[in-house]
């Protein structure tokens, strides 16, 4: 019988203690093993981070992870970029563009920009979109989980590309605004309610399979139909829609609400 035998090393942090090389090199490669392992089954796209704010006439990005191909790549510091109003969307993207000129290093070079066009090319992904009037001011505050998607003057990241377990999935910003206000509803269902728990627990995006099936079981449709992420967020939107119109009783009976005209 072969036994293949493969080992770790942790360094010793102690007073006269000397970090050998080898011990460098173990440090190194289990920065970079550790990222690629945690996010190996995860979709290509935003991994963590990368909130949005509005600062003036810029917005800032703050730092976070993106995955392209098998690479996570970090976003160190904050970023930002200027905006103005415009006739149309403005689409604002992060482009990671991948180097193998040196022989020693692939380089991950990472570019934010502002793009009218809603297509995108390999290795770009959607951070967030808008459209700034004339004279209006650009927001990241919402009304409801409805407004999320206004189309004027409001930051919409219902569209951003998030990479969740199993591929893409919707902003945690999002799922996380939908639970606080299935938490928050007395008409919810007790289903809703543990799956909003849920959203609130997940660290990252929400799994993509348990989005589907959480959609599909709701609104009576087909596994497969609801692995599109805007489905998804058509189907969140109606059920909180649906949860508002009644009050559960004890024991999960819904109360549908009647107004009476003598």
């Amino acid at each position: 019988m072969s036994v293949e035998v493969m080992q770790n090393l942790y360094p010793l942090f102690e007073r006269n203690r000397i970090l050998k090389k080898e011990m460098l090199w173990s440090l190194r490669d289990y920065t970079f093993a550790h990222a690629r392992v945690k996010y190996q089954e995860y979709g290509q796209g935003i991994l963590a981070g990368c909130s949005l704010s509005v600062n003036g006439e810029e917005i800032a990005v703050r730092p976070g992870l993106l995955k392209y191909g098998p690479a996570v790549c970090i976003l160190m510091e904050e970023a930002r970029i200027p905006f103005e109003a415009a006739q149309e969307t403005r689409y604002l993207q992060m482009a990671v563009r991948e180097d193998r000129s040196a022989p020693d290093y692939t380089a991950y070079r990472m570019e934010l920009a502002l793009s009218e066009k809603e297509r995108k090319e390999e290795g770009v992904f959607e951070l967030c979109r808008f459209h700034l009037r004339k004279g209006a001011a650009l927001r990241t505050e919402y009304k409801s989980f409805a407004d999320m998607e206004t189309e004027y003057d409001t930051v919409d990241v219902t569209h951003a590309d998030w990479g969740g377990l199993g591929g893409k999935s919707l902003a945690p910003e999002v799922t996380r605004r939908f639970a606080e206000e299935i938490l928050s509803n007395r008409g919810s269902r007790e289903e809703d309610r543990a799956f909003a728990m849920h959203c609130l627990c997940e660290e990252g995006a929400m799994p993509v399979k348990a989005l589907a099936a959480y959609a599909a079981g709701r609104m009576g449709g087909e596994l497969d139909e609801y692995m599109d992420m805007q489905k998804v967020y058509g189907a969140l939107r109606r059920i909180l829609e649906q949860s508002g119109r009644g009050e559960e009783r004890p024991g999960g009976r819904r109360e549908r609400r009647r107004i009476v005209v003598d």
